[in-house]
């Protein structure tokens, strides 16, 4: 079901609050029912109201907070943004259906949830592609926006995409030495993710797939040797307590987190407010994001180098990494090639050479943010 926009004239929010309070609203959408506007900037107000995995500790938390924070103060809080705590509207793998069919105007969730209603997004989780994560956001977006069969998938989702980011670089975390294939080799990995599970896989690893929640328990028991995660892993999951050596194979980014909103409710918002969420979500992707992730990620850095029991963090070598990649990547290519037309993304590889042309034309930026993991792996090592 289509959703209208729902608008408030600034002279009816009082009136419409207090109907809010007589709880007329109908399963988590907007408070207030208006008619839609025509977009001619006239003083509409609007509520976007939300849904989110996001946990509020995590550093993709700051970069959805510092979109709100913009869109409220820049259209002078006649956009406001009802927040919403994780999971409570709509669990997260159902918040981009929850966007689509209009129960929320906005969510927040990883892409691969949803593989078969945006499959360009899963272009994220070939390994080996994408290395700084200010590159991976601003290429992402760009191509999702500019790509002829990218864009007919969002037009046929009935979604507006706004941003898309991953939640790191991925990192492994061992007790023991592990600096290239040789080390991975018959160690039990926690690893997640079909594309990610297939490179360690095809490295010579056990991959156990284990919930997030449930991995410390698992190292404890012996039932996984070693991870492969984001910094959240040895600081939000406390696995620095049970794994003291860390490394940054080179791997890069494997998922994203995305921002989607309901394609009606954007469609008719005012044109003012509208240039508003356009603008703000151009300096979204262009910098503002990621400035964001790096501040919160930078406290994580600060814990895990500071903990007692870290002995390293660090990179593997070039030729170390091109190594696994030359192994892997061309077969993970053809498969995401061929799943991504299948979930019904149109001339795949055409979208894929896009892709990584904006990623080229974005890592050659000189002023370009510098990814949060090289910058606390160069701390590390005294940089």
């Amino acid at each position: 079901m289509k959703k209208l926009i729902r608008f408030a004239a600034a002279t009816a929010v009082a009136a419409l609050a207090l109907s809010a309070c007589g709880g007329g609203n109908d399963g988590g959408g907007s408070s207030t029912d208006g008619g839609t506007s025509n977009g001619g900037g006239s003083g509409e107000s609007i509520t976007i109201n939300t849904a989110t995995m996001v946990q509020p500790n995590t550093p993709s938390a700051p970069v959805v907070n510092w979109f709100y924070d913009e869109l409220e103060a820049r259209s002078d809080g006649r956009i406001s943004v009802d927040r919403t705590e994780p999971e409570t509207i709509c669990k997260a793998p159902e918040i981009a259906e929850c966007v689509r069919d209009g129960r929320v105007d906005l969510g927040v969730s990883i892409s691969d949830y949803s593989a078969q209603v945006f499959p360009s997004m899963t272009v994220a989780t070939i390994p080996f592609m994408a290395d700084n994560s200010q590159a991976l956001m601003q290429s992402i977006y760009k191509v999702n926006k500019e790509n002829a069969a990218a864009v007919e998938q969002w037009e046929n989702a009935g979604i507006e995409l706004v941003a898309a980011w991953g939640p790191g670089k991925l990192i492994l975390g061992s007790n023991a030495r592990v600096q290239d294939i040789n080390d991975i080799d018959g160690v039990r990995f926690r690893v997640t993710g079909q594309m990610l599970q297939r490179a360690f896989d095809e490295a010579g690893a056990n991959v156990v797939a284990l919930p997030a929640n449930e991995t410390y328990e698992a190292i404890e028991r012996g039932i996984a040797d070693a991870v492969a995660w984001t910094m959240d892993g040895p600081v939000d999951y406390k696995l620095m307590e049970q794994l003291d050596t860390w490394t940054d194979p080179g791997v890069g980014h494997y998922t994203t987190f995305a921002i989607w909103m309901n394609k009606d409710f954007y469609d008719g918002m005012p044109d003012d407010l509208r240039a508003i969420v356009d603008e703000v979500r151009d300096e979204l992707n262009g910098g503002a994001g990621m400035e964001q992730f790096n501040a919160r990620t930078e406290g994580q850095c600060t814990t895990l180098l500071d903990f007692p029991k870290t002995e390293s963090f660090t990179a593997w070598d070039e030729a170390a990494t091109a190594e696994w990649k030359d192994a892997v990547q061309e077969t993970l290519i053809e498969e995401w090639i061929t799943q991504a037309e299948a979930d019904g993304l149109a001339d795949a590889r055409g979208y894929l050479a896009d892709y990584r042309a904006a990623l080229e034309e974005a890592s050659a930026q000189p002023d370009i943010v510098e990814d949060a993991v090289s910058l606390c792996i160069a701390r590390a090592a005294g940089n």
